[in-house]
């Protein structure tokens, strides 16, 4: 769609993209989608307490600074036109909140990561005055009540950092997810920054009202947040501003996208009933419903897919998201010294072989009682089930309270047995969240939709365990050999503003060749080891101790302190109150009669 005056490669367009774990600059071309000059620094995760994550938001604003003119340079270097690049566009992990001082241009505290679990008490305070109600906001916003979206870290932000409190009431404060951000400090910053943010990231705050696609006073009120601080809401595909400083001066930022939005349009899943899944350190499965806005009752989010211009239909989406995947495998090998690489250990290959070829055949002769070393490899495979929910469980159970447990442990147990049920845990929380979206959309005819999920993100990127994982669920998956698909995903909505991409064009110009996996083992298996789970999920949500462990502590602590407290607490209040005043009067009476 480039006319001639661009280079060989047509009209380029620069991505500014924040991930979880990367800052990266890609320029692509919009010709063929291919990535021509990339510039990434890896960021630096915070880790106070456990269950807490941040990030330095000037440090994530400097890293980009540098990927761009690095990027930039090495596009001098391929002895490419710089002068093509007609375009920014903006992708960022979701959830992720900054506040800052619109006068001085200084982050407040650090960045609040999307994951981050430190807002649970303010969660469990709301949900008491809602009579536990997780459901509470959903017909407002599409989703649950939650510490993963920007509410209620703002919320905690606004209870702990007394800076925080205080530029709120001065006027001084202006909140923005990761997008904001960039976009406010690209176009000048305390000069004359832009403070917006997309519709997809506006969604993920649990501010925004899906209706009116615009700030819900009321929904300000029932976080207690002044609405003042939010930036515009605007659509994915227009021009927000333009570049105010550095190589790309003057350049329009003519697109922004929340990151898992942008994999299922970069994935080229544009029409409805097509689903897309990003497996890494978390994992997001979203099935595209069109224009179409389905209100789930099986635990999933109401999103919204892209609106591709100001006067562009909405296309929506139903999303699970699932808090621990990739991290899960990275909590083995980094806290339990378990060596996880698959490639790297054949022991732990053999086990997840243990699902496919000639064992998948001898499992169907074995119930789950049989696997013993009469079914030959299946007995490499152990019972061992593990529950990841190391700070509670999102979709679609959105239990704040539950917790990480292993079941089935045995003498014989080894590392590569918790290997392998750790990747199991991923393959059913997936299929968890395809099930959902089946009950969610019962009068779609499921029988006519491609019953194929398409994969990626870091882990995909490993064959033995997208194979493992079709086998786990029972799905055909397909992984397109797409380098970054958020980057495109976002690539695409700034081409369209900028009249060089159409997703008619994306579609028969950008699909990539691709890699098919199909399910090896049968029903049965995959049944029994599923109910097996589903125990597991029962016992992980039900964890006795947790609403009382807090309590219980710091009973301890004072039982330490006082020897005689357990005495005193076995005596019911109102008799040792009785009995106490009862003593005391004695005591003056005597005082005041000594006994002669």
């Amino acid at each position: 769609m480039s006319n001639g005056r661009y280079g060989r490669f047509g009209a380029l367009i620069g991505i500014a993209y924040v991930s979880v774990t990367h800052c990266r600059f890609l320029i692509y071309s919009t010709k063929n989608a291919e990535v021509l000059a990339c510039h990434e620094l890896k960021l630096r995760q915070i880790v106070h307490q456990a269950g807490w994550l941040e990030y330095d938001p000037s440090e994530i604003w400097k890293y980009m600074q540098e990927c761009i003119e690095s990027a930039y340079k090495n596009l001098v270097t391929l002895e490419i036109d710089p002068h093509d690049i007609i375009a920014v566009g903006i992708v960022n992990q979701r959830g992720t909140s900054v506040l800052w001082n619109k006068y001085t241009g200084q982050p407040l505290h650090n960045a609040i990561g999307w994951s981050d679990s430190r807002s649970t008490p303010v969660l469990r305070r709301v949900l008491h005055n809602v009579k536990q109600n997780v459901d509470y906001v959903r017909e407002r916003t599409g989703l649950p009540l939650s510490g993963c979206f920007s509410a209620l870290k703002i919320r905690w932000l606004m209870e702990n950092i007394p800076a925080v409190g205080g530029a709120i009431n001065e006027d001084k404060c202006l909140f923005g997810t990761l997008d904001s951000w960039l976009l406010w400090n690209l176009t000048g910053g305390v000069q004359a920054g832009v403070h917006s943010t997309d519709i997809t990231n506006a969604h993920y705050t649990s501010l925004m009202n899906l209706s009116t696609q615009q700030w819900d006073a009321k929904l300000c009120r029932f976080f207690n947040l002044p609405i003042e601080i939010l930036p515009q809401i605007r659509s994915n595909s227009e021009i927000y501003g333009y570049v105010l400083d550095g190589p790309l001066l003057g350049v329009p930022i003519a697109g922004v996208i929340g990151e898992q939005p942008a994999c299922l349009m970069g994935q080229l899943c544009i029409k409805a009933g097509q689903n897309v899944c990003t497996l890494d350190d978390s994992c997001f499965v979203l099935l595209h419903t069109g224009t179409e806005k389905f209100e789930s009752e099986n635990g999933l989010i109401t999103g919204i897919a892209h609106q591709l211009g100001p006067r562009a239909r909405t296309n929506y989406s139903l999303e699970g998201a699932i808090s621990n995947a990739g991290s899960t495998v990275n909590w083995l090998r980094e806290k339990l010294r378990i060596n996880t690489e698959i490639n790297s250990n054949d022991n732990v290959v053999e086990s997840l072989n243990t699902f496919i070829g000639d064992s998948s055949m001898i499992s169907s002769t074995c119930s789950s009682s049989m696997l013993n070393a009469e079914c030959g490899l299946a007995a490499k495979r152990s019972e061992i089930t593990l529950v990841p929910a190391f700070h509670g469980l999102y979709a679609p159970y959105w239990r704040y309270d539950a917790r990480g447990i292993i079941l089935g442990l045995s003498s014989q147990t080894t590392a590569e047995n918790i290997t392998q049920a750790a990747y199991e845990a991923t393959g059913f929380q997936i299929y968890e969240v395809l099930e959902a979206f089946k009950r969610d959309t019962p009068n779609w005819d499921h029988a006519c939709m491609n019953p194929v999920l398409t994969f990626g993100g870091e882990y995909a990127e490993d064959t033995h365990l997208v194979q493992f994982i079709a086998d786990i669920m029972g799905y055909m998956l397909e992984r397109p050999h797409t380098a970054s698909p958020a980057g495109l995903g976002a690539m695409m909505a700034a081409g369209v503003t900028m009249g060089v991409v159409s997703l008619e064009y994306a579609t028969k110009m950008y699909a990539p060749p691709t890699d098919v996996f199909s399910p090896t083992t049968t029903p049965n298996r995959r049944e029994v080891l599923y109910r097996r789970w589903d125990y597991a999920v029962k016992r992980c949500l039900h964890w006795n101790n947790f609403e009382t462990y807090e309590a219980d502590i710091e009973l301890f602590s004072q039982r330490e302190r006082d020897p005689n407290l357990a005495i005193r607490r076995s005596i019911p209040g109102s008799i040792f109150m009785v009995t106490s005043f009862g003593l005391l009067l004695l005591a003056r009476y005597l005082h005041n009669n000594p006994l002669t």
